[in-house]
């Protein structure tokens, strides 16, 4: 981040209405927003430099988020009343460095007063939790008819760094696989703001515009810019999202002219709409995804590196489904019980078919698995759905790598075992070695060279 970038975010972080906090590894305070001493009743200096559980032990608080996120290693949200009597809400949110060490703990702390006598906001909590089988328990959070299914680590990690940049106004940019759920991270941001009170959440995908028509699109024009123009003009999705979020999804699509204007944009914060003169105040906040590698866009000569720069201030990576297995239950565990509410169905998944599909490497996704479980609900007339159904007619062709063989018939036990040795011919193609295809499959390496050598053997 420039040095400018990191300025711009210290400062909005000292007038935010809410607090942050920040611990390292053994939990001593390393930084801490002057609106702490406003919020908790507690002057800077009584944080700065001690143990968080310092703080605890003398009961200054109640609890705190970020000790306990430090203790269990996973996102926390709770309560905490000081010890001047001040009420909190307080979430804290594991960072992990490259290596998936624990390395800080940031924690967001707001005043809790607002709240005292409701319920606490909806983005700030799990909505329901269920389990499949033996042990997994899931976390819903709903955003009007948005689901995030939350199980995972690093799920969880994405889901509260996502409410914690939602508490300030810098772009954002989510980078992920096709089908991973990068829009819902994006309407998540936008839902923990202020500005789900005060605008609209608008989504475009740049790729779905011909480059004629996409800067139209996003600034508008004035009457009679061009032909086929409306005689009173029309507002561009920027001015439609004012005071609210604008969500450019696939923004890598986007021809090197409509970057140039976009960086404008983004800059000056006005617009000129095409035709028009005269230039148009926004107040828009910006949040771009992408699936494409835009840094070595940028060296190509395919994506502006000012522009780049400006988009990512805080970017946030939507890990692909291969490498968060555990939401794999929860989601199918969802989708099922959201398809039988749709089509009254009354079905059950079997626990082989989950293990089946837990080992699966899913190029497609979140997206990949909720149209098989789509495909499965509605085909299989029986009321117990196996890992049988994943032949036959109950599969498109798109998902033959499920099973290696076109044979319907033989024993369950035989159909998984064609089943696993397709998904391990699969995995070994596109890993680089056998610690990574054994990694991405949650197998040991031994396990896999076990299978491998049956697979050669062809037995």
């Amino acid at each position: 981040m420039k040095r400018g970038n990191i300025a711009e975010m210290k400062t909005l972080l000292d007038y935010s209405s809410d607090a942050l906090l920040i611990a390292d590894s053994n939990g001593k305070i390393l930084y801490v927003t002057p609106s702490i001493e406003r919020i908790s009743g507690l002057k800077v200096k009584t944080h700065l430099g001690r143990n968080i559980s310092e703080l605890v032990s003398e009961k200054l608080i109640s609890r705190s988020a970020t000790l306990e996120a430090l203790n269990n290693g996973k996102a926390i949200t709770c309560k905490v009343k000081t010890i001047a009597g001040k009420h909190q809400l307080n979430t804290a949110l594991p960072v992990l460095d490259s290596t998936g060490k624990l390395e800080r703990i940031v924690c967001n702390i707001r005043s809790h007063a607002l709240y005292q006598n409701q319920e606490i906001p909806h983005y700030l909590q799990a909505q329901e939790n269920h389990s499949l089988g033996q042990g997994y328990p899931y976390r819903l959070i709903r955003i009007g008819d948005y689901d995030i299914v939350v199980e995972s680590k690093k799920m969880d990690t994405v889901v509260e760094m996502a409410r914690q940049v939602g508490l300030v106004d810098s772009t954002v940019i989510v980078y992920g696989e096709t089908g991973v759920g990068k829009e819902l991270i994006a309407r998540l941001i936008h839902s923990s703001s202020h500005r789900a009170k005060t605008g609209s959440f608008i989504k475009v995908n740049c790729a779905s515009f011909s480059p004629s028509l996409i800067e139209s699109e996003l600034f508008g024009y004035e009457a009679g810019s061009f032909t086929g123009a409306l005689r009173s003009g029309k507002s561009g999705y920027f001015e439609m999202a004012n005071k609210g979020t604008l969500f450019l999804d696939e923004i890598a699509e986007l021809s090197l002219e409509v970057q140039s204007k976009l960086l404008g944009v983004l800059q000056d914060r006005e617009l000129y709409r095409v035709g028009g003169t005269n230039p148009k105040k926004i107040d828009t906040r910006i949040i771009a995804a992408t699936n494409r590698n835009l840094d070595q866009m940028v060296k190509d000569g395919l994506f502006r590196e000012d522009l780049f720069y400006r988009l990512n201030v805080i970017p946030i990576e939507v890990p692909p489904l291969r490498e968060r297995k555990k939401d794999i239950p929860a989601l199918i565990l969802h989708f099922s019980r959201k398809l039988q509410g749709q089509y009254s169905f009354k079905k059950e998944i079997s626990p082989d078919l989950v293990e089946c599909l837990i080992r699966y490497p899913w190029p497609g996704n979140v997206r990949e698995l909720f149209n098989l479980i789509e495909r499965l609900m509605v085909t299989v007339h029986q009321k117990n759905i196996t890992s049988a159904h994943l032949s036959g007619p109950y599969l498109s062709a798109s998902s033959s790598t499920f099973l290696s063989t076109n044979e319907n018939s033989g024993s369950l036990k035989e159909m998984i075992s064609a089943f696993e040795i397709a998904v391990v011919k699969k995995t070994i193609q596109e890993c680089r070695n056998q610690d990574e295809a054994a990694e991405m499959l949650g197998i040991s390496l031994s396990s896999l060279t076990r299978r491998l050598r049956k697979l050669n053997n062809g037995k």
